[in-house]
């Protein structure tokens, strides 16, 4: 009977610690099973937003090769993902002091993903004659820029009192040497209106629209891209005027002018060539 009064409790005892314990096996076996369940969720999601990072840039690029024609924005943002030196570089006679030229360069570093180096090579006031004679354009191959913009110098040949013809053979001579880079895109810029030259004539009874027609006649004839910055300007000015878009006495664009150079620009880089 002793014996029979001792196993009970040990029996008892048994039970309680078999329950404990089951009871906790059971509570890690559902922790294991929930985990099981979440997990493959938080790699699907994870795996997803990896699959996104990785086909993000492709598909632009995708875009872009699938397109016969591109805008120059997309040009140099193309060039910036897929080279490791894309740049653009600008040449001749552009002043980068003036508020339109840095509003340029900021809204070609806003479209290009990629990074895109600035070349200046800028003579702001030089003629053609020194453009050539200064040897400017070793500097303008040695940097091998993908995209060169070539502001042309009307002005400076109309103040130097240069023959139409001599205009003619001096720039060609730039653009013969400028060719020697055959990968590299190049857009001529005409001048914006230079409001109080005009009709102003030199010792040859030119003013510097007659030299932009050369030059332009030139830009033909090689058929070579031609942004028409003095002929959208002239148009566009119309209905205001062009003094509305200068400051009084001189050929420093205001606020206006800025604006509207501005706007003619970024408007050509952003149209789809034909």
């Amino acid at each position: 009977m002793k014996k029979s009064v001792l196993t009970i409790p040990i029996l008892m005892t048994a039970s309680i610690v078999t329950i404990f314990f089951g009871r906790q096996y059971a509570a890690s076996q559902q922790d294991e099973m929930t985990a099981m369940q979440i997990r493959p969720e938080e790699e699907t999601v994870e795996e997803d937003i990896n699959e996104n990072e990785d086909t993000q840039a492709p598909s632009v690029l995708e875009e872009y090769q699938s397109r016969d024609t591109l805008s120059l924005y997309e040009q140099l943002d193309f060039l910036s993902l897929t080279k490791e030196d894309a740049s653009i570089a600008f040449y001749g006679d552009i002043d980068i002091e003036e508020d339109w030229f840095q509003r340029l360069v900021y809204s070609i570093e806003e479209n290009t993903e990629g990074p895109m180096e600035v070349g200046d090579f800028t003579h702001s006031g030089l003629d053609s004659y020194e453009l050539m004679i200064r040897q400017t354009v070793q500097s303008v191959n040695d940097f091998q820029p993908d995209v060169l913009v070539y502001g042309l110098p009307a002005l400076p040949d109309k103040v130097r009192d240069i023959g139409l013809a001599d205009t003619d053979n001096y720039m060609s001579n730039v653009l013969n040497q400028l060719s020697a880079n055959e990968n590299m895109k190049l857009v001529l810029v005409e001048p914006y209106v230079k409001l109080h030259e005009i009709d102003q004539l030199n010792s040859r009874s030119l003013d510097y629209r007659s030299y932009l027609n050369t030059m332009r006649d030139l830009a033909e004839e090689r058929e070579l891209t031609l942004l028409p910055l003095h002929t959208d300007f002239s148009e566009s000015a119309e209905d205001n005027g062009l003094d509305y878009y200068f400051a009084e006495s001189d050929n420093e664009l205001n606020e206006a002018g800025n604006e509207l150079v501005t706007e003619i620009i970024d408007g050509y880089f952003s149209q789809v060539e034909d």
